[in-house]
Formats: structure tokens, sequence, C-alpha cells
């Protein structure tokens, strides 16, 4: 049986193209227009800045360009560096009050003796604000009033991958976005063809990587976009982008 023209294979794969190409060219003249529109807007308003983000109405200029999230897991303690604890100093060998361990699943520590232990670093006030800063520290302590240290976060979690988990999502079951995440989607990125969320993992010098998961920066119930894209030492750069 022969096909009409309207519908024959050829006629539809000829017809097909020009349409989808069609719309690949609007798609990108209609991106050019609105890259100019907003381009204008920028200029037109002192010190405003265009967010791609699903925020768009932001109640002040933003000033900062990026942000660097430093989660230093297998670092330094707080108790160390920032969070001076002077009680925990006096109570250094004394057992563990039972307020803070009762019903407390310990891993790795169950049926232990547990017993405070002090500060290993004196803690000296700095610059006018007073905040009390680590002897480790010397040259962060001349810039003490440029910083900001926040010492009210706290989390119920006392063992480390549900505490991790918390500090980097705000949940301790996985499947929360991650903290960067929820700025990409909620502020957008200047680079459109670039992931607007990279991670960047240390490893020690024996070769041991920080002891953390890849949920740590991952989407959670947002899109799959918004996830960290981690960038790799060895092997490929970016896992499953080659060809």
């Amino acid at each position: 049986m022969q096909l009409p023209p309207e519908i024959a294979r050829r006629t539809f794969l000829n017809r097909a193209g020009v349409s989808v190409g069609a719309m690949a060219l609007a798609n990108l003249f209609a991106g050019k227009s609105r890259s100019q529109d907003a381009s204008k807007l920028a200029h037109a308003a002192e010190g405003a800045t265009a967010a791609s983000g699903v925020i768009q109405a932001l109640h002040f200029p933003p000033k900062a360009k990026r942000i660097i999230w430093l989660y230093m897991a297998g670092g330094m303690s707080h108790l160390d560096t920032f969070d001076y604890k002077p009680k925990l100093a006096a109570m250094a060998g004394q057992p563990m009050p039972e307020s803070v361990t009762k019903g407390q699943q310990i891993a790795q520590l169950q049926g232990q003796p547990l017993k405070c232990f002090a500060p290993q670093f004196a803690f000296h006030r700095s610059g006018q604000c007073g905040t009390e800063i680590s002897e480790i520290f010397p040259h962060l302590r001349t810039v003490a009033d440029e910083l900001t240290v926040i010492r009210s976060m706290k989390t119920d979690a006392i063992n480390h991958d549900p505490a991790h988990t918390l500090m980097n999502t705000g949940s301790m079951i996985a499947g929360r976005p991650s903290a960067g995440s929820w700025l990409w989607y909620g502020l957008g990125s200047e680079a459109k063809d670039l992931p607007g969320f990279v991670v960047l993992v240390s490893t020690g010098r024996f070769g041991q990587s920080q002891p953390i998961a890849a949920r740590q920066w991952h989407s959670g119930f947002l899109p799959g976009k918004y996830q960290g894209v981690h960038l790799r030492s060895q092997g490929d750069p970016v896992l499953y982008v080659r060809n």
C-alpha cells in the first residue's frame, strides 16, 4: 500500500526535522532576548543583581558572589577551636554527666566508662568584640572583628554519620536537599552551562578521604540538576560525562 505523501516516512522525517530545528532556534532567540532584558533591568536598577532561581524578589541586593562551605569532617573539635567550655575544663577527668549520655545509643562506646575531656588549648579574647578563639589560630585572632562565630547551633545526633547528615541537610534522615542544593535552587547561578554547586572532598596524606557520603551534597527531593557535582582528582574528573 502506498502512503500519501502527507504521511510518508521521508516526508515525516523532513517536516519533523524542520519543526524541531525551528523550535530550538526560537528557544535560543528567546533565551538571548530574556538575557538582554535582564541585563537592561540590572543596569537600570543600581546595585540590583538578577537571580535565576525560584526566589526572584530579594529583600536587599546581594553582595556575596560565591559561597565556600568548608565542612571539615574529621577535623579539629569545636571545643579546641572556637567553642570555649570553661565548665568542661573544670570537670576534666570526672564522669560524664548522666544527663548527657542517658538513653543515647553511643556507637563503639557501649558499656565503657565515659569521662570529661578538657580542651587541649588555651583560649583568648580577641578583637574589640571579645570573641574567644583558640591559640591554634594566632593570625585569625587578629581579624576577630571581621568574623561571625555562631555557637547556638546544636543537634541531638550523638553519632558521627547522622550528625554529618543533619549538619549538611537539616535532618538526621537521608533524603533531604543539602544546603548547596537549596542555595542553587533558590538563588540560581550565573553560569548557564556549568554547575552552580561543585564539591571537593579532601584526602589525607595516608590516603583516607573525608568520612562523608554523597548524600551530604545531594539534591534530595529537588530536581537532580541541583545536586552537587563531585570533582575528582583521579580518573574521570566528573563521573558519567565521558562519551
